[in-house]
């Protein structure tokens, strides 16, 4: 239970000093700017079919379980075979022949909405290949706790955040038409709130902004300040309903505040701002939602959803979910590899290209009659469930139960004088994740090391 705790201390802290003290060098090359500078539709795909892009998943029996081949393992992460395209996006950023940035999407619940063990990984991946930028972040405050690295967020009361319906016991306002942008939510101002404000502090060095917002046939219009100098109105009413950008232009050089301001004459949505760097490198969203499931995905609108996932154009999207699926007894195992298999469906539609990784959910306890904590056995059965359907779909797999210590451990963490867990045995503390962020990227280099080893040896990385 929670074995090789002394040697992922000392391992984990060897890695974060490194992180710290090693910044990204060599002549960057200019950024390519593929995306319009001005309002962007996103254009239709046409690309093949899932089932011409990645094994077909549909045909995968539940329970079944595909046999591990051998070597496919590193670390913690499995299949990392199927992270080539990612691999090679990396290899175009290390060789200077990238012509733009390497992105990662991590959509998950609440491990990954509080940005700790993802700014980890951003950190240590921008440390070696380049700092792309900040990533897409929300502009206000969607939701009371909402954290990301190197931003603040704030905005006044008339603002409503719109999101899917959770599957319990629902907080927030939600919208029907599953229009939420790229995250998943949205902030909405109506036609009465004249004068709504909701802002971003930004700390992480940015030279260029992306506004991400929604044009409709009752949009309104919204005001742009930057460091409270208006620079652009934006008007969102058009007789179509689709997703929009405008960029904006500032200097990285400085710390900026971005503010929208409604104006009141039509409704309002805005998702968010994409935060850019003049150079390439990596960039790492993560875009996740308290108390989210796989099946928060499933309550998007699809087209809308693939649009934004086009225009983001990732190299690598993660999926990370599955803590609270383990509390839901009621879900079979048929139903939930279902929801997750038409999740993965949905993203190999919209970016086919781009590798995919299932990040299953690290430990979680729960108390017995005898009033001890224990791994809870559902959570055992999603990561399982999670193995054969990134199997099946030709995803990595990373298992962040492993890279803790195995079942037991956060029951662990929690005691511990500074715990690495908190009380509720469920959610880290900041040294637990960061120390699982630590493990995840070190498995994710070696891996990439890896597959550079062998396919400068020619083996197109068949040994790893």
């Amino acid at each position: 239970m929670g074995r090789g705790v002394t040697r992922r201390r000392v391992f984990f802290a060897g890695i974060v000093l490194g992180v710290l003290s090693v910044t990204a060098c060599g002549d960057a090359l200019p950024k390519a700017r593929p995306r319009a500078d001005s309002t962007e539709k996103a254009a239709a795909s046409s690309e093949r079919p899932l089932s011409e892009t990645r094994p077909n998943i549909a045909s995968m029996r539940p329970g079944q379980v595909p046999g591990q081949v051998p070597g496919q393992v590193m670390g913690a992460l499995q299949r990392p075979a199927a992270l080539r395209h990612f691999f090679e996006s990396l290899a175009e950023l290390e060789t200077q022949a990238a012509q733009d940035d390497v992105r990662i999407l991590q959509f998950g619940d609440s491990h990954t909405a509080a940005d700790i063990a993802t700014a980890v990984v951003r950190r240590a991946l921008q440390s070696r290949f380049g700092d792309g930028g900040r990533g897409f972040v929300a502009i206000g405050k969607p939701w009371k706790g909402y954290m990301q690295d190197g931003i603040r967020c704030g905005m006044s009361a008339d603002w409503t955040t719109t999101h899917s319906k959770r599957d319990r016991g629902d907080r927030g306002e939600w919208a029907a038409d599953g229009l939420y942008g790229l995250a998943g939510i949205g902030l909405v101002a109506s036609a009465s709130s004249r004068g709504a404000r909701a802002w971003t502090d930004i700390a992480a060095g940015t030279g260029r902004a992306e506004l991400d917002y929604l044009e409709h046939p009752n949009g309104g219009s919204f005001d742009v300040f930057v460091d409270g100098v208006r620079v652009v109105r934006i008007a969102t009413r058009a007789d179509h309903t689709g997703s929009a950008y405008r960029t904006l232009h500032i200097d990285e050089a400085y710390m900026h505040q971005i503010e929208v301001r409604s104006v009141g004459d039509g409704d309002v949505r805005v998702f968010g701002v994409s935060l850019d760097r003049s150079e390439n490198g990596v960039v790492f969203d993560a875009l996740g939602i308290n108390g989210a499931r796989i099946t928060t995905c499933l309550q998007w609108n699809e087209p809308h959803w693939a649009e934004q996932l086009r225009h983001r154009s990732p190299s690598l999207v993660v999926l990370s979910y599955g803590t609270n699926e383990s509390t839901d007894e009621s879900t079979s195992v048929d139903t939930y590899e279902r929801q997750l298999k038409t999740t993965l469906g949905r993203v190999a539609r919209a970016v086919p290209s781009a590798s995919c990784l299932l990040l299953g959910p690290p430990d979680r306890a729960v108390a017995n009659a005898a009033g001890s904590w224990n791994t809870s056995s559902k959570l055992v059965e999603i990561i399982a469930s999670q193995k054969r359907v990134a199997a099946a779909a030709g995803c990595a797999f990373y298992d962040q139960l492993e890279a803790m210590g195995g079942p037991g451990t956060v029951a662990e963490w929690s005691m511990e004088e500074p715990p690495r867990a908190q009380s509720d045995r469920v959610h880290l503390t900041r040294e637990g994740y960061a120390q699982l962020g630590s493990s995840f990227a070190s498995d994710l280099m070696r891996a990439y090391a890896a597959w550079r080893r062998d396919s400068s040896a020619g083996t197109n990385g068949s040994s790893y």
